[in-house]
């Protein structure tokens, strides 16, 4: 045995019912306010005659509601967020199928897609951070990781919402001399509140 629920929308009282009660309410009302004339403003009386016109007000709105159906207001709100048509469902799962996550050991550091690798660059040759926003509908830093391979420069880009950040930031400080200090910590905090720009992070000292 099963207990169905009654989803019908709650039936409104019959017309006539409605007409009744507002003929009985104005009735009452006019009623009332003439013995609180006569009666030297008795509370009893002015209080029954504003009641009965409280009354007489709803069974005239829902007199109009049936004869005048209110008309629904209709919505047009539209989006106005920088970017929001990036995050379609379609754009979105294409984001994450090629979302990019950061992996580093003792020797390199390297930049993931799905499991292959992408970018990678070794830890003695990192001399250089910069913060760079990237352009676009919905700005985000992006963290140039870079050193030179004789006259060729490499490195590796890694998008702030990367996973695996974290844990890279933090090995920075114990691998590359100097990374955590003060300014360095202020340069990435003024990066993070920016809408476009480029910040340099840290430099290599020359031996």
């Amino acid at each position: 045995m099963t207990d169905q629920r009654d989803t019908d929308p709650p039936r409104e009282p019959p017309l006539l019912l409605s007409l009744m009660g507002l003929v009985a309410a104005i009735g009452l009302a006019l009623w009332a306010g003439i013995h609180y004339m006569t009666n030297d403003a008795s509370l009893f009386y002015g209080l029954l005659a504003g009641l009965s016109f409280g009354g007489a007000f709803a069974f005239g709105q829902q007199i109009k509601n049936r004869i005048v159906p209110p008309k629904v207001k209709k919505t047009d709100w539209k989006v106005q967020a920088p970017g929001a048509a990036e995050l379609s469902p379609a754009k979105l799962a294409a984001q994450q199928a090629r979302k990019i996550s950061v992996e580093f050991d003792d020797e390199e550091i390297r930049t993931m897609v799905r499991g292959n690798k992408r970018e990678g660059i070794a830890w003695n040759m990192v001399n250089d951070v910069t913060i760079r926003i990237s352009e676009g509908p919905l700005p985000q830093p992006e963290w140039i990781i870079a050193g030179r391979d004789g006259d060729a420069i490499k490195g590796v880009l890694v998008p702030n919402d990367a996973d695996g950040l974290d844990g890279l930031i933090d090995a920075m400080k114990q691998r590359l001399p100097g990374y955590d200090n003060d300014k360095n910590y202020e340069t990435v905090i003024a990066a993070m509140s920016a809408m476009e720009g480029s910040f340099h992070v840290w430099s290599r000292t020359p031996a």
